[in-house]
């Protein structure tokens, strides 16, 4: 590129960069010439950011934290009682695998303890009832369901205390699930551990009504932690009622064998009839012999016990949602000074691509 050339781009570049200049200058005059329309959509989005302040209801939310306690089962001679009546295969208790790390924070908002949650009958506004019934209704979904031709049922539709989950209709199902969806893709309920290193957990829920944040989270916590004990101890307590039923069994033979005993004890024994005593003798053996294994058997059962309450995980409570909970709300002045300046942009905007449209337009 040559001298002559260089200057030329230079000068193309001033002139654009006045140019540029030139037309700011000329927007902003425009702007102030037309300062009215402006301040009246300005104002007009103040107006609407009140009203939008004064009809957005306010959101509640109930937070609860709480802590794992995890316990094992000892071990003993335990195995070897088990193995001598089948059970060592069975022996060893609930796995920690299902609820180690963060697995116990997606069992919390699985479709499954949700829906539990949600089909809890609970006392709202001095009405027993399920969850979800207070769910629907400030929500006002029966007031969309009327208006609903297509699907008939929508109108009338409920959830009886005690209906069995096997027996919900097509639609009942339906909107249980779109219940759920509405909660977890809303983000109105978090779950998360306050710190990986430590095992406290945050739960919080959002939601337009302040009874229902503060029992779904509530009921939230009980359902998952009544499916994780069940679950951690079914192996234990499937181990403790087959012991049991072994323990009623050798009972009701030690109990058969001391009354066959006593039937004998009226045998005349002399020298010529000794071989009367025979029975009497292996009635009393089996007694003998049915009361050791019986007691073994209460001994080890009561270990088993034991176990089960070692095993047994303990949930640390350590805050509950109380009374009045935390309420977030779009202010007053937020939403005034959001609307007007939403409103002056626009309007700015629109006068600024009017104007240098109407400009290419005539060139």
């Amino acid at each position: 590129m040559n001298t002559d050339q260089k200057v030329n781009t230079v000068n193309n570049d001033e002139i654009s960069l006045k140019e540029l200049i030139q037309k700011a200058k000329e927007g902003w005059q425009y702007l102030l010439s037309k300062w009215i329309i402006i301040l009246v959509f300005g104002l007009g989005g103040v107006v609407i950011g009140l009203v939008v302040s004064l009809m957005t209801k306010p959101k509640y939310t109930a937070h609860l934290s709480f802590a794992l306690v995890e316990k094992s089962a000892g071990g003993g001679g335990l195995a070897d009682l088990a193995s001598s009546f089948g059970l060592s295969a069975m022996l060893g208790g609930g796995s920690n695998g299902a609820f180690s790390g963060d697995n116990l924070l997606e069992i919390m908002q699985s479709p499954h303890t949700i829906e539990q949650t949600l089909l809890t009958p609970v006392i709202y506004q001095g009405k027993k009832q399920n969850l979800v019934e207070a769910y629907i209704q400030f929500n006002e979904l029966r007031e969309k369901w009327v208006k609903n031709e297509k699907n008939k049922e929508l109108q009338t539709l409920s959830y009886p205390i005690g209906q069995k989950r096997e027996t919900f209709t097509r639609t009942q199902d339906s909107v249980m699930n779109s219940i759920y969806d509405k909660i977890i893709k809303s983000n109105a309920l978090t779950i998360a551990r306050k710190d990986k290193k430590l095992s406290f957990v945050n739960v919080n829920f959002t939601s337009k009504d302040e009874v229902f944040s503060k029992l779904f989270v509530e009921n939230l916590m009980a359902e998952t932690y009544k499916f994780y004990r069940e679950t951690k101890t079914a192996q234990s307590r499937a181990n403790i009622n087959m012991m049991q039923a072994k323990a009623d069994s050798i009972r009701h033979l030690y109990e058969a064998s001391l009354y066959r005993s006593a039937g004998y004890s009226q045998v005349n024994i002399n020298q010529a009839l000794q071989f009367a005593a025979v029975p009497k003798i292996k009635q009393e053996n089996n007694a003998q012999l049915y009361a050791t294994v019986y007691t073994e058997v209460l001994k080890n059962l009561e270990t088993l016990k034991l176990d089960l309450a070692r095993e047994t995980p303990i949930v640390q409570i350590i805050d509950t949602p109380r009374f009045p909970l935390d309420k977030e709300r779009l202010g007053k002045g937020k939403a005034m000074a959001l609307g007007g300046v939403l409103g002056g942009f626009l309007i700015v905007f629109y006068l600024l691509g009017a104007m240098y449209l109407k400009e290419a337009l005539e060139e």
